[in-house]
């Protein structure tokens, strides 16, 4: 078993960025430019380093070493961007959100366990056409006249036309789970689920919008289970990052939807554990992970001092503070 050490790997990476931030640092060039550049040579360092982490763990160290890796690298991303570019507190919040999802998003891009694997998104297109096809086949088996029917199912067709023929059913995360028996999988049609998750790092006054989109995907996907056309369940999971005592409005307006099973905080990394069989939490604890220990002391001083305008707690607290 190789042994991972967290202070090895972010010291790499910190080394290997060192000369090339010193640089951009003092060129003319815009901070977003800057940022650009940066970000590339980020993404270099953390495959380089991945890669040779990966060829010296075992397959079943193959998940803990690629999160590790992921997580040191979000540390020295942090730091880089910071000097090239301090973080306000918009740009921080959505850029912690986009850090947190991928890196829990990679428990199931490699999984303990193995009958777990993603789906493509079905097309609206397909979908709608099944589900209507289903509630004409329901009401032919009613007593009514043919021209009754045309009536009722031309209605309807209307009603379908309000949601256009964009919608977009794609989610952050799509995955089914299987039975597996003697190392082969077997499709369950009654035991498994296929399950969408939306990850945030939190759910603000502004989301009213991505609220009504998150309920009509929400309802085709219950629409095709109500009408029995997937071989299995669809269930829709809302994965927050961060855990307030009320909750915004419009996230309680979708937990008590019953469409969506809304997780904070440690219900998300229970629900991976469940899932994918990584151990997110004890991950956590093996290597003491947190983010703003783990950040050099003039990053961490920063997130620390500066404080969100709306909810009076430093960067520290509210944007990095992930478990």
């Amino acid at each position: 078993m190789y042994i991972l050490d967290k202070n090895i790997i972010i010291n790499t990476m910190r080394e290997a960025v060192k000369e090339p931030l010193q640089k951009l640092m003092i060129t003319d060039a815009k901070k977003q430019e800057k940022t650009k550049e940066m970000n590339k040579l980020l993404d270099e360092v953390h495959n380089l380093v991945f890669q040779m982490l990966r060829d010296k763990v075992g397959e079943d160290q193959l998940s803990e070493c690629a999160f590790l890796t992921r997580y040191c690298w979000i540390i020295v991303s942090l730091e880089c961007r910071n000097y090239i570019w301090n973080y306000e507190s918009m740009d921080l919040s959505r850029r912690s959100g986009e850090l947190w999802e991928s890196l829990v998003k990679l428990c199931w891009t490699y999984p303990v366990k193995k009958n777990v694997r993603r789906f493509a998104a079905p097309h609206f297109s397909t979908v709608s056409l099944q589900i209507k096809k289903a509630f004409l086949e329901k009401i032919r088996k009613g007593k009514l006249s043919e021209e009754l029917i045309s009536s009722i199912y031309y209605d309807y067709e209307l009603l379908w036309s309000l949601l256009g023929e964009s919608i977009n059913l794609d989610s952050d995360e799509l995955f089914e789970t299987f039975d597996e028996i003697e190392d082969s999988l077997i499709e369950s049609e009654t035991k498994h689920e296929k399950v969408i998750i939306d990850f945030k790092g939190s759910y603000g006054s502004n989301e009213k919008g991505n609220k009504e989109r998150l309920l009509t995907v929400a309802r085709v996907y219950d629409m095709l289970n109500k009408n029995k056309l997937t071989d299995k369940s669809y269930r829709c999971i809302l994965a927050v990052r961060t855990v307030e005592s009320s909750g915004h409005n419009y996230l309680r307006q979708l937990e008590s939807s019953g469409l969506w099973t809304v997780m904070r905080g440690n219900e998300v990394y229970n629900m991976i554990h469940k899932y994918t069989g990584f151990d997110v939490l004890n991950l956590i604890r093996v290597y003491n992970l947190n983010i703003v220990d783990d950040l050099d002391k003039p990053t961490a001083e920063y997130m620390r001092k500066n404080i969100t305008s709306k909810q009076g707690k430093s960067f520290a607290e509210h944007y990095l503070t992930w478990w």
